[in-house]
């Protein structure tokens, strides 16, 4: 058990160091910002992964990275930004993010399949379905990147009234 979270630890610290790196290669505050977000979740992981580790128990608080990347994207829309960014670089950011998130989610899901332990196995699942949130955030910032004005509007980032 020890040297699968040990590895989990090291796939987290690669794409937290990732994120921190991709954050000093583009320009534009609104991406550094989002970059820090996804690095500050990855963060999280290796917190709760160490717990694990050390026989403490291991909870993943609900992320507040949605609420604050959705703030970050109706800012930029009220504006009347066409485009989450200008700045070139950030497109093979998000393509490398993309790529990051869905082979964490890979890793933590054959874990959770063959973890003997309940406790590991529960986490493991709860890191797969966190990955795949990130991976589908990235996912929509790229394809916001990439066409902005064919973007579809979703659930999470949509501009609609409320309720």
């Amino acid at each position: 058990m020890r040297s699968v979270l040990d590895d989990a630890i090291a796939l987290e610290e690669r794409a937290r160091t990732a994120y921190r790196e991709a954050r000093e290669k583009v320009t534009d505050p609104g991406a550094k910002r989002i970059l820090e977000l996804l690095a500050a979740e990855e963060e999280k992981h290796v917190a709760a992964l160490a717990a694990a580790r050390e026989g403490r128990s291991a909870s993943l608080k609900d992320s507040s990275l949605l609420t604050e990347v959705k703030s970050l994207m109706e800012g930029a829309v009220v504006e009347g930004q066409t485009a989450v960014s200008k700045d070139a670089s950030l497109r093979d950011v998000l393509r490398q993010a993309m790529e990051t998130e869905q082979a964490t989610e890979r890793f933590y899901t054959a874990r959770a399949n063959r973890a003997k332990e309940e406790d590991l196995r529960g986490l493991f699942q709860e890191l797969a379905r966190q990955e795949v949130g990130h991976y589908l955030l990235v996912s929509s910032l790229f394809e916001y990147f990439d066409r902005p004005k064919e973007w579809v509007e979703s659930a999470e980032f949509g501009l609609r009234p409320e309720y």
